[in-house]
């Protein structure tokens, strides 16, 4: 199965300016199915980040800084990687350091000559294709009128729809690729127009340069691009373009926008990836982009707490807590802010209002500035980030209207069918924010206020978030969410194990319904969730191979311990009920339906949270009593590790078999194959993809 990564290369030398509209432009179009994961020189020095990737970028900058921090070995691994079947993706900088020769400015003081040891593109990257560019502003830039050969690109013609074949494109410093004369493995996807001039000779105008190139690299390809093609019209400021060759830039940028957004798609269709097919559709009104999805407010309404007294005590305590007042001016608004790490507008919801939220107050709070446009100094400007609050009684739920993609109604309905108290006490939901985690992480005074058992949940993550580095993927019917639960440390209920908790009672809460217990849903230690995976002609496999267990969902634990008392953070995310990217638990139940002629019914996202929850509550309760060890034996039937053999690394890779784990701090045990009376404790080295590689070992 084909890696679910995106990396995106973040050490010396990228631009801070075009790494973050890199970022937004790659979660745009991939981030429905793909993890968009940042990166330095480090990662792709010492983990094994080949075995989950699915594209790398090198984005704009300088490569001389690229080549410093690269090359030898780490140039090595990715071009191995590549020529396996890797995807590598270089933009300007990138697409010079992607070449074998890079030529730029040669006889000037910016000059950078030299060959280039990943050499996908086997001749020449020579620039800067258009004279005046200066790394400390934009008075080189200009919006090219690129050439798009559409027969290069192997995609279906009505992609195109009506579009021209002349875009007008963002450029600022990239060059044109010479080819060699033998080169039979690239192909021009687009072309200049014939204004470039030689940069040896800027009297020599070179016609039919090659502007994006697609390179074939063993069983991989390879595109380079000297044209910023990840640069939207509503990133850049168009006061920073003055020069006669540059002035209307946002305005031409803005009128081929939808056409520009078309190509973006169709090179990571040629490439052989899954673009979000909304990123490429039309914008019916010509002023705006299609822009990044922005945050919404979180309703917060009790759920398994039906106490009238703790219900008004718990909402008093947050809106006593609300003492700024805002800067928002909307007539019948009264603006009040909890400063925390975020300015949070606390709202109360009232009973028979046909919104919860005045729609021009949610805009003048939540509509972001979080992208600036270009500087001249190539500093991303900070700015305060803002949320909103709406707190809800039981008779002030949010409608359909405003939560769409999540009925608060049904859920609470599931919580207090599911026999829990403290877990899912009370539910918070955003239809679209940065992190579950992260919020309530970073506000740490609202978490603190926050009645225990509180969850937060959202459709859709801008940032989500896994282990280590790892990012979360929040396809639609992914149920996604964050528990606060509070736990005093016991001598045999160790704060450690909660994680195995958590992810055993994700799977015991489907397994234990009547006539669930065989489905194919599994464990992966120490915190993810794998389910049998059956492929799909449209899902990212692309060897036609058998029915495999995948991954389907995680868990992510953050605490902090004061005066005895831990504070966890569960962070959770399932693939309920979306097949892509790789399967789902709602797909399982269909595909053991088909199999044994079954009619299990399918979970609701609203329904899993609450069977969730309220498993993980059942499980707590003995562990708080008895410890990890009643557990052990429905851990064991759920995981997928039973007698696996592995490798260990800091033992002059001496191989194991693995035993069990510690019921006192989940570590992985095995059994030395060479001494089988030797049994290791082993720990994962920290590395964020792939946790049975490199493990550290400790003799028991």
């Amino acid at each position: 199965m084909s890696g679910l990564n995106v990396l995106v290369y973040s050490g010396p030398g990228v631009s801070l300016n075009g790494r973050a509209y890199l970022l937004r432009t790659l979660r745009q179009f991939l981030g429905h199915r793909y993890a968009i994961i940042p990166i330095g020189a480090d990662t792709l020095r010492a983990e094994p980040w080949e075995t989950k990737a699915v594209l790398l970028v090198m984005p704009g900058g300088r490569d001389m800084p690229y080549m410093a921090e690269l090359n030898g070995p780490v140039n090595t691994r990715i071009r191995a990687w590549v020529a396996s079947g890797g995807r590598y993706l270089g933009i300007c900088a990138g697409g010079y350091y992607g070449s074998a020769r890079c030529e730029f400015e040669p006889g000037t003081d910016k000059q950078v000559v030299g060959d280039r040891e990943l050499a996908f593109f086997p001749g020449t990257c020579m620039g800067c294709a258009y004279e005046g560019f200066n790394y400390k502003s934009e008075e080189g830039a200009r919006a090219v009128e690129a050439i798009v050969d559409r027969s290069a690109f192997g995609v279906a013609e009505s992609l195109w729809r009506d579009d021209p074949t002349k875009i007008r494109i963002h450029y600022n410093g990239g060059g044109y690729f010479v080819p060699r004369a033998d080169d039979n493995s690239t192909r021009v996807l687009v072309r200049y127009p014939d204004d470039v001039t030689d940069p040896h000779d800027r009297s020599h105008r070179i016609k039919d340069a090659a502007a994006i190139v697609s390179c074939e690299v063993g069983r991989g390809i390879a595109v380079l691009s000297g044209l910023h093609i990840e640069y939207a019209w509503d990133f850049l400021a168009a006061s920073s373009y003055t020069q006669p060759h540059n002035r209307g830039l946002v305005a031409l940028m803005r009128a081929h926008d939808t056409f520009r957004r078309r190509l973006v798609g169709a090179i990571f269709l040629h490439m052989g990836l899954s673009p979000d097919p909304s990123a490429m559709a039309d914008c019916a009104d010509p002023s705006h982009s299609v822009r990044a999805p922005t945050v919404t407010p979180v309703f917060m309404a009790p759920a398994r707490a039906t106490g009238v007294a703790a219900v008004a005590s718990a909402m008093y305590a947050l809106t006593a807590m609300a003492t700024h007042r805002g800067e928002c001016n909307i007539e019948g608004v009264k603006d009040m802010v909890l400063q925390d790490a975020e300015d949070i507008h606390v709202v109360t919801a009232q009973t028979g209002d046909r919104r919860r939220v005045c729609a021009s107050y949610e805009h003048a709070v939540l509509t972001p500035d979080d992208v600036g446009p270009v500087s001249a100094t190539d500093e991303m400007p900070e700015s305060r980030l803002h949320s909103m609050l709406v707190l809800c009684a039981n008779d002030a739920l949010p409608d359909e209207h405003e939560t769409p993609r999540f009925d608060m109604r049904a859920a609470i309905k599931y919580m207090r069918e599911t026999r829990a108290h403290t877990a899912g006490s009370w539910l918070m939901y955003a239809d679209t924010t940065r992190s579950t985690q992260t919020f309530l992480e970073r506000n740490a005074r609202l978490a603190s206020h926050l009645p225990d058992g509180t969850v937060h949940v959202a459709t859709m993550q801008l940032n989500g978030r896994g282990r280590g580095r790892n990012a979360w993927i929040s396809p639609v019917g992914c149920l996604q969410f964050t528990m606060l639960i509070r736990h005093t440390q016991r001598k045999q209920a160790p704060v450690v194990m909660l994680q195995y908790i958590m992810s055993l009672a994700i799977v015991e809460a489907v397994t234990s319904l009547p006539g669930y217990d065989a489905l194919p849903l599994r464990l992966k230690w120490p915190n993810d969730l794998y389910a049998l995976h059956v492929p799909v002609s449209d899902s990212d496999d692309s060897s036609g191979s058998a029915p495999a267990f995948a991954k389907i969902g995680g868990i992510l634990v953050n605490s902090s311990c004061a005066r005895g008392e831990f504070t966890l953070l569960f962070g959770c995310g399932i693939n309920v009920a979306n097949r892509l990217p790789t399967t789902s638990i709602n797909s399982v139940i269909r595909d053991y339906n088909d199999t044994h002629a079954t009619r299990l019914a399918t979970i609701p996202v609203e329904r899993m949270l609450a069977l969730a929850t309220a498993k993980f509550e059942e499980l707590y309760r003995t562990f708080l009593v008895y410890g990890f060890d009643p557990l052990l034996k429905a851990y064991y039937r759920r995981w997928l590790h039973s007698d696996q053999i592995v490798t260990l690394a800091d033992r002059d890779y001496e191989r194991a078999q693995v035993v069990g784990i510690s019921a006192t701090d989940g570590q992985l045990q095995v059994r030395s194959l060479q001494s089988p009376r030797t049994v290791y404790s082993l720990q994962p080295d920290g590395n964020s993809f792939d946790m049975l590689r490199g493990l550290i070992s400790r003799k028991l």
